[in-house]
């Protein structure tokens, strides 16, 4: 699990430096999502905090940072992140 965490955690870093850079190469990669029916700036402007705060909670699970129960806190972190994500594309305040 420590390599899934640390992996996954790299592939978060790639795409908050990305988004800090105004590009993206992880959130509209398939057909499913139409960048074009979303506000960009918006929507670039609330994901790269939350990509950045998944990687170094993904980091922190890797390394085991705060022990077991720093593990299970960065969990809970990963997945409140999850649900922000999901209110972004969800959310008529993104959209154009």
């Amino acid at each position: 699990m420590d390599i899934l965490f640390f992996l996954t955690g790299c592939l978060g870093l790639a795409e908050t430096i990305d988004l800090f850079c105004g590009k993206d190469f992880l959130i509209f990669i398939s057909d499913s999502i139409d960048p074009k029916k979303y506000n960009l700036k918006k929507v670039y402007a609330v994901e790269k905090w939350l990509f950045a705060i998944d990687t170094l909670s993904l980091f922190g699970m890797a390394f085991h940072l705060g022990g077991g129960t720093g593990d299970l806190v960065l969990a809970a972190v990963v997945l409140v992140t999850l649900f922000a994500h999901v209110y972004v594309f969800k959310s008529r305040n993104f959209r154009v």
